[in-house]
């Protein structure tokens, strides 16, 4: 019988990066192989962006395999844990930083929600999320839901910790997005904190935002790691 293993699967989509990596290549030989000057010339004005386009795919699967580990332990090490408190992770995916979470509770809760959009993650599903969460042992501790953070079912002041990374930016509209942010406030208790990793140009508009709502606010850049920087919101409800 074959082992099952912790798989937290691959961020995007990777295939099509593959594809058109394949792609590039296989245009860029032809148009060198054939005889003319022409030909050459218009590879040449490619290449670069052909250079381009493929530093742009290696830093993202180095993400995949290496980068998002380090970012949710960066993540995590601004929560100054006591082990009771109770968790949300946004955006949850196959479970990274809920079971991260869950393992520095010891009588607290992470309750993971995602609606598992296959666009945003290869293969993505709520079984793919349970089965990390047996194989890492946290069962106890962890409880997934489908939900939306624009809009969920949570009671005002739910938790003392609200995490996500690399999910609010696949809101598409910006007055929705400021939605999910006030939703975030809402549902943290007074002295909650949340701890948000996202693309640089949103970090900010979801900053204004928290301070709207009266949190304080601090951005931290992971700096570093070989793969994507993404920075870091720390929001903290007075």
């Amino acid at each position: 019988m074959k082992q099952l293993k912790i798989n937290y699967g691959y961020d995007g989509n990777p295939g099509a990066m593959i594809l058109s990596i394949v792609v590039i290549i296989i245009i860029e030989t032809i148009l060198f192989i054939i005889p003319g000057k022409l030909y050459s010339n218009i590879a040449f004005i490619l290449l670069p962006f052909a250079i381009i386009w493929l530093a742009i795919c290696i830093r993202m699967f180095a993400y995949i395999k290496i980068g998002k580990f380090r970012q949710r332990d960066a993540i995590l090490s601004k929560v100054n844990w006591k082990g009771n408190e109770k968790v949300l992770d946004i955006g949850t995916g196959r479970g990274l930083l809920m079971i991260g979470a869950a393992k520095r509770l010891t009588e607290g809760k992470s309750i993971g929600i995602d609606i598992w959009r296959q666009e945003d993650m290869a293969n993505n599903s709520l079984d793919m999320t349970t089965r990390n969460v047996k194989l890492e042992g946290v069962a106890d501790r962890v409880e997934i839901r489908n939900e939306d953070i624009r809009k969920t079912s949570f009671s005002s002041n739910s938790f003392d910790v609200v995490l996500s990374n690399l999910c609010i930016h696949n809101i598409a509209n910006k007055k929705e997005r400021n939605d999910a942010c006030r939703e975030i406030n809402r549902i943290l208790k007074s002295g909650g904190i949340a701890v948000i990793g996202d693309l640089f140009h949103r970090i900010n508009e979801y900053s204004e935002i928290f301070k709207e709502e009266g949190m304080s606010v601090e951005i931290w850049k992971l700096k570093g790691y070989g793969t994507y920087t993404i920075p870091i919101l720390i929001a903290i409800k007075k």
